[in-house]
């Protein structure tokens, strides 16, 4: 059973995280994802019930719900609307949606990541305001009104994956650049927005 976590499991926090870090979940969701690992890793524990737990960090790609940042940030764009967001100071890890699906399907074959806890994520923490600069200007079209968003309680201004055990463990890493992952994510919502 892989049960797909998130880095929000580990709170406010600052990066890279491990997955030995003491998780302090503020929000629903993170607590939520957090009692769900706790749960299968005592079902493993008393059980042997066969689990693997990967934390994601910051997934986008194609088919993504527009109301994530990379999505909401490209319609907003090509629809040339203004729009909030916060500073944009925060450091964030992105993971192409093709490099977590091999995280997956690695987690199902591999021997030795039974029980454990495994951070997915790029490993290179890049500024949200990058982000949306670098979206904007190969759009060429939108306003992002930078500062207009408060963070949230729960939201830290540095997280990002330490990996070494996706790479010892699962021998994975990502390999798509931010750069490749946001011109085929653009092109998709591009062709959406068409039809």
């Amino acid at each position: 059973f892989v049960q797909i976590g998130s880095s929000s499991e580990y709170g406010k926090t600052l990066g890279p995280v491990r997955e030995s870090k003491f998780c302090k979940p503020q929000m629903i969701y993170g607590r939520s994802k957090l009692m769900a690992s706790n749960f299968l890793l005592k079902k493993n524990k008393q059980e042997k019930f066969p689990i693997t737990i990967l934390r994601f960090f910051q997934v986008y790609g194609p088919f993504q719900n527009t109301n994530r940042l990379i999505p909401f940030v490209i319609t907003s764009c090509l629809q040339n609307k203004s729009f909030s967001c916060s500073e944009g100071n925060q450091l964030r890890d992105f993971l192409y949606i093709d490099d977590a699906v091999e995280a997956i399907i690695k987690s199902l074959s591999t021997k030795g990541t039974v029980g454990k806890i495994i951070n997915i994520g790029c490993g290179k923490p890049i500024k949200v305001k990058k982000i949306i600069k670098t979206i904007n200007s190969k759009l060429k079209k939108g306003k992002p009104i930078f500062g207009k968003v408060k963070l949230r309680i729960d939201e830290s201004k540095k997280i990002y994956p330490n990996l070494t055990v996706a790479k010892k463990r699962l021998r994975w890493k990502s390999r798509t650049s931010i750069k490749t992952g946001l011109n085929k994510t653009i092109n998709f919502y591009k062709k959406k927005l068409k039809k």
